[in-house]
């Protein structure tokens, strides 16, 4: 039965929106401009088994823009890794469910991450862990592009290719905004694939919020069987799906009210 993502995407950002004005919380559109990439990956291509959620020969999947936890919450929620129930508890005291996510809280929330930079090492070495352990799991890490600012996401980049990482797979969510402005204005780094092309990674340029585009290049990365790593740039736009919130920076900080909330849900009903 092929799956219907797009009626898939609708329900996490649902329940994104509703997490986020809940808590009064940030991060809208970051969390929405991947939520099309993570529902293709969680429905076809994350090998996870909720019933043994700690199997070592898993996949693991590490969001490195932190902040964006809402999003990879409810693709857990989605594949029965956490239940639904505890997405109310995003963001309020005294819960598990932070905003910058925490490592042993969920299963599927296999690192602590938010500070910027890290998810890119943190996967490399799970990587190269698997490789040694003579296993077939894959590493998915999900990052921003204003993220790849970071030195240590070249360093990693330079060490993922030099050691023939081709079980890990980089997404980055090129959506051309960061927290202070257009990437371009900031550290315009141009061409991005041609950045990780240069480092050894074999690179796929797709559109973010096509489905196809999406499928085909997760097929490509987890198919091949290349000696080196993939990076896929994702071409989306921040706050998709929601349009008052598309390509404006002030939802990276901004929480819905409940006008808003509303408009939102309306939108994406």
């Amino acid at each position: 039965m092929k799956i219907d993502y797009a009626e898939k995407a609708k329900e996490l950002r649902r329940s994104i929106i509703t997490m986020l004005h809940d808590a009064n919380g940030s991060f809208s559109g970051g969390a929405l401009s991947c939520t099309d990439i993570i529902t293709v990956l969680f429905n076809s291509f994350m090998r996870v088994n909720p019933q043994n959620p700690n199997d070592p020969q898993r996949d693991m999947f590490i969001l490195s823009k932190g902040h964006c936890s809402s999003a990879m919450y409810a693709a857990l929620v989605s594949v029965g890794l956490i239940p639904k129930n505890e997405l109310k508890k995003y963001g309020k005291n005294g819960t598990r469910m932070f905003i910058h996510p925490k490592r042993g809280t969920y299963p599927g929330v296999e690192v602590s991450t938010g500070s910027l930079g890290h998810g890119l090492p943190l996967g490399t070495g799970s990587a190269l862990a698997a490789k040694i352990l003579g296993c077939d799991a894959r590493v998915y890490v999900l990052m921003g592009d204003g993220e790849c600012n970071e030195g240590s996401v070249w360093e990693n980049a330079a060490f993922a290719s030099f050691q023939k990482l081709n079980n890990l797979i980089v997404i980055v969510d090129r959506n051309g905004l960061q927290g202070c402005g257009r990437d371009s204005q900031i550290l315009n780094y141009g061409d991005m694939g041609a950045k990780f092309r240069a480092f050894g990674f074999h690179t796929i340029d797709i559109d973010g919020h096509s489905y196809a585009e999406i499928e085909n290049a997760f097929q490509q990365a987890t198919t091949l069987h290349q000696d080196r790593p993939t990076a896929i740039i994702a071409h989306t736009v921040k706050g998709k799906g929601v349009s008052f919130m598309e390509d404006r920076l002030e939802w990276h900080y901004k929480s819905p009210d409940d006008e808003q909330f509303s408009a939102a849900m309306e939108e994406l009903s």
